[in-house]
């Protein structure tokens, strides 16, 4: 046998152990029984522009370790907590580090603020390797002054953007376009911020296109509502994660499959610290495919949903005589 032939032999059978391996790495993988973690911790708020000497994302990184040790596939972070930043750029570099030395998916909220000086409530996501992978923009912008009447259709006069980037940031950014649902090795996972949640709308839609395990990512000053969270689990069949700064507090991880609440672990109330729990994406999936809530919907009665606001009663009335 020739040199040639032998070393083609060999290169043939290194890749062939390369796949292998990959394959066997990606086995490992367990889609059914999935361990998460949520961290409760305060970041860069709202309205703070980066300041030196402040660097939260060095504080972030241990909490990417101890998940990494406690065998965790996903950990989540709050809203904005790296604060006004470019992307990519050193604050990501070092989440970006640490989810690759823990073969962890992160997702953590920031500022991403773009080369025009325009910005986004944005939700980063890194996967096993390191790499940013997804992005989410907040779609409700949630905003705290304005003048006029209805409330919150126009912004509060004679500010400067200096005042608004400060107070009302939300009234300037970017507000994302769309609802995704992204795949992780683990299963399909999608993303509500802060506002977005309090809205019935953004978790449906992302259970509709195949969600399982649902991100509600905050950064407010109230407590997460658990009741919000217990609602869209019993509804929309999926499991979820919420988080908040720790002056917030009400991080939570829950599913339907095991508790009766359907919380599987709350951390302590405005505390920094750090839950895990095993959602059972399995018995997620079993119960859509089998789910009434799936299956009778009547999307024919549902256009009010998507129909112009100004259109719209928001009182809901019905005026007499008419039909």
């Amino acid at each position: 046998m020739s040199r040639f032939v032998i070393s083609v032999f060999v290169l043939g059978q290194m890749l062939a152990s390369a796949e292998r391996g990959l394959v066997a790495e990606e086995s490992l993988v367990n889609r059914d029984l999935v361990k998460v973690a949520a961290v409760q911790i305060n970041g860069y708020d709202k309205g703070d522009l980066r300041r030196d000497g402040y660097q939260p994302e060095d504080s972030f990184v241990p909490y990417i370790d101890r998940a990494g040790r406690d065998g965790v596939q996903l950990v989540v972070f709050p809203e904005y907590v790296l604060g006004r930043i470019s992307v990519p750029g050193p604050e990501t570099v070092k989440i970006s580090t640490a989810a690759k030395a823990n073969s962890i998916y992160v997702a953590i909220g920031c500022w991403e603020v773009f080369a025009d000086s325009t910005f986004a409530n944005s939700i980063l996501i890194f996967d096993r390797g390191g790499k940013i992978v997804g992005k989410y923009r907040k779609t409700h912008p949630a905003i705290d002054h304005f003048d006029g009447s209805p409330p919150w259709a126009r912004p509060p006069k004679g500010k400067s953007r200096e005042w608004m980037l400060q107070n009302d940031p939300e009234w300037l950014m970017e507000a994302g376009k769309e609802l995704p649902v992204f795949e992780f090795d683990f299963g399909r996972v999608g993303i509500m911020t802060c506002y977005d949640g309090w809205f019935p709308e953004p978790a449906r839609v992302l259970s509709l296109k195949g969600a399982e395990l649902i991100l509600w990512m905050n950064g407010r000053g109230g407590s997460v509502e658990d009741f919000i969270v217990r609602s869209i689990m019993f509804q929309s069949h999926v499991a979820m994660i919420a988080t908040n700064q720790a002056y917030g507090s009400g991080t939570m991880i829950g599913d339907n499959a095991k508790s009766s609440t359907g919380l599987l672990g709350k951390c302590p109330n405005k505390e920094e610290s750090y839950i895990s729990a095993t959602v059972n994406l399995k018995r997620i999936r079993q119960q859509r495919a089998s789910s009434r809530n799936f299956q009778q919907r009547r999307p024919d009665l549902y256009g009010t949903l998507v129909a112009p606001k100004d259109l719209l009663d928001p009182a809901g009335a019905q005026k007499a005589g008419k039909r």
